[in-house]
């Protein structure tokens, strides 16, 4: 069951908040919170603005902005990261409650009806997505929101509201209701396409390796890169949204050392041999192997794996169309089961495969 958004409605936001954004449908919800597009009446701009329970937000993942204060991690890096990939950061407010992360709303309805894809009125209130096979289940261990994506919580997982004293006569004689918007997401751009020619896929996937490439060079990895996680538009151009898996490394501090992991954030069919394994891990070849997937997928509309034995042993299924060899080359490297033998994010981009006409 999915959150009641109408409940949302006796919810007291933030009086600023509501000063500056009247609060519109639904774009998702998930463990940490909620999803809903915004409209700045200022200038009627509409944004995107996740709503996530402070209480849900481990102690490690505050950071201390000189501005803001104690924020989450996902509010610093995305405040502090300017990159056309990444979602942009617009706004931020916190109660008892809630942190209110204002972002840029980005992305065509992929799963609309044909005629109403570029349509920015179009909107379902149940959508039914058929998963891709080979997959594996696309569970998350973080409990992050897909900030575009459906992912359905129990009203009672939430936390108590303070709600209003009284309710206007006008919402009692005609209760406010809230429409679920289509998905924007990667995940649904393929399911439309099916799969892309070469061409069209570089040019999808040369975008997500650019920004996690800087992401890289500033010190932050993702940790959940996959086709929910990334919104797209008809022009194929991507953002890099839902940061809340997110982690500044050690060299950020200035410490170089290979830091590793022992906590798995992302998802599992995106998931590395030595997480699967339960290994200590370093972030970086970890996010290598995500994007080998996500390109797999990107090129022939599914996974690469049927089941966590072949993704521990890289086995990768044959692609059902070929791809040049280069192409082939690369998705084989990224998708290596020894993380040492990975090439860097860098290393991908000065793949000859982006160098083909």
């Amino acid at each position: 069951m999915r959150i009641s958004l109408f409940y949302i409605f006796t919810y007291k936001f933030h009086p600023a908040f509501l000063h500056n954004y009247i609060i519109g449908e639904e774009l998702g919800s998930g463990g940490y919170g909620f999803v809903l597009s915004a409209r700045e009446r200022s200038t009627g701009i509409e944004r995107a603005v996740k709503f996530i329970f402070r209480n849900k937000v481990p102690l490690h993942n505050w950071v201390k902005d000189r501005e803001l204060g104690p924020i989450p991690m996902e509010v610093y890096i995305l405040k502090n990261v300017r990159h056309p990939s990444v979602i942009g950061y617009v706004d931020f407010y916190q109660d008892n409650y809630f942190c209110y992360l204002v972002m840029e709303l980005h992305g065509t309805q992929w799963s609309a009806t044909p005629n109403a894809v570029n349509s920015n009125t179009n909107y379902t209130t149940t959508h039914f997505e058929q998963p891709r096979s080979p997959a594996l289940s696309e569970t998350s261990s973080s409990g992050s929101t897909s900030s575009y994506c459906s992912i359905d919580t129990p009203l009672e997982e939430y936390p108590s509201f303070e709600t209003t004293n009284k309710m206007n006569q006008q919402q009692q004689e005609a209760p406010c209701v809230i429409k679920r918007r289509t998905s924007c997401d990667l995940f649904e751009c393929i399911e439309r396409h099916h799969s892309f020619e070469e061409p069209v896929a570089k040019m999808i996937f040369k975008q997500i390796a650019s920004c996690v490439a800087y992401l890289d060079k500033i010190g932050v990895c993702h940790r959940d890169i996959k086709d929910e996680n990334i919104v797209i538009d008809d022009h194929f151009q991507v953002k890099l949204i839902d940061f809340g898996s997110a982690v500044l490394l050690p060299r950020h501090y200035g410490d170089n050392t290979n830091y590793l992991f022992s906590q798995f954030y992302g998802t599992v069919s995106f998931a590395s041999p030595e997480i699967l394994l339960g290994r200590p891990y370093r972030a970086e070849p970890a996010e290598i192997w995500s994007l080998g997937v996500l390109l797999y997928t990107i090129l022939f509309g599914e996974v690469p794996f049927y089941d966590s034995n072949m993704a521990i042993a890289g086995q990768f299924a044959q692609p059902k169309r070929s791809v040049s060899p280069e192409c082939y080359n690369l998705i084989s490297c990224m998708l290596n089961r020894s993380p040492e033998k990975r090439p860097s994010i860098h290393q991908v981009l000065n793949h000859p495969w982006f160098f083909e006409f």
